[in-house]
């Protein structure tokens, strides 16, 4: 009898430790897949880049062209402007979203996420149609006398960030958002009734508890904004170029391939600290939040 009933008991215990045993021995069978697809498509190109950037002084070439130099300012310009103006508007826009019920809080998504729903090229020349001077911005102004000829709207840095800036504002409303909706409401309360006025309760309470969200969002924003390609193409003029431009440049037009590799894989460095760091700030919000 005792024999019986331990038998099953062994014979129970010993299946869930062969499944684990088998489990481990079979995932580097499962990541094969993926593995594999990241050597042939990820992998092989990025080595070809690496050797490619390392023929005929590259690197030395790239970073004396005064072209190539002008467009990593350009970069930096325009993505550090586009990243403060989409942050300014997203967190307005987060906010009244925040604001409001469920139902309005849906109408709202969804024209923030009106830029997601048409493609980059179309929404690029859509605003070229606008500012150009015949366009309805320059007619609307003009009708309204606040203008008696028509302003430079179109091919020119103010083009370029305005369109970027319609693209990037979903990337930055909703990771604001969350911040907001992670708010205890209780917070607020107990400040108004100490007297507290919305101004104290926004600068005291709201600003600080947000943000982790807010640097979250302006370095998703800054990160997108330095690969942008079309944009500048479309709305901008030949000063606004970019080094994703650059890029094309060398490669099309100059038929310099060590050259468009070389400065390649200094836009991917920077992008890859850039993503690191965005991270890090996600952790750090993260750890702030459950503390």
């Amino acid at each position: 009898m005792p024999l019986a009933a331990t038998v099953p008991v062994e014979a129970g215990a010993a299946t869930p430790r062969g499944r684990t045993l088998r489990v481990r021995k079979a995932w580097p069978l499962l990541l094969a897949p993926i593995a594999v697809f990241n050597a042939v498509f990820f992998l092989t190109p990025l080595g070809t880049l690496v050797a490619s950037s390392t023929e005929d002084r590259a690197y030395e070439r790239v970073l004396q062209d005064p072209l190539v130099i002008k467009s990593m300012v350009n970069t930096l310009q325009i993505s550090a402007v586009s990243t403060l103006a989409t942050l300014v508007i997203g967190y307005l826009l987060a906010v009244a979203i925040w604001r409001r019920g469920p139902l309005m809080r849906i109408v709202l998504f969804a024209l923030v996420l009106l830029p997601f729903w048409t493609g980059v090229l179309v929404k690029n020349f859509a605003w070229a149609v606008l500012l150009q001077d015949n366009g309805l911005v320059n007619g609307a102004l003009q009708g309204i006398g606040l203008i008696d000829h028509p302003l430079a709207l179109l091919h020119n840095r103010f083009a370029v960030v305005l369109g970027m800036v319609h693209y990037l504002l979903p990337y930055a409303v909703f990771p604001i958002f969350a911040a907001l909706a992670a708010i205890d409401n209780r917070l607020e309360l107990a400040a108004r009734s100490l007297g507290a006025s919305e101004k104290s309760v926004f600068r005291r309470i709201i600003l600080p508890l947000t943000v982790p969200g807010v640097s979250a969002a302006g370095l998703l924003v800054f990160i997108i904004c330095i690969g942008f390609f079309i944009t500048p193409v479309v709305l901008g003029g030949p000063g606004d170029m970019m080094i994703a431009n650059q890029i094309n440049f060398y490669a099309l037009e100059l038929t310099d391939f060590p050259g468009a590799s070389a400065l390649a894989l200094i836009l991917t460095l920077i992008v890859s600290v850039l993503v690191a760091l965005y991270q890090r700030i996600l952790r750090a919000g993260g750890t702030h939040e459950v503390g």
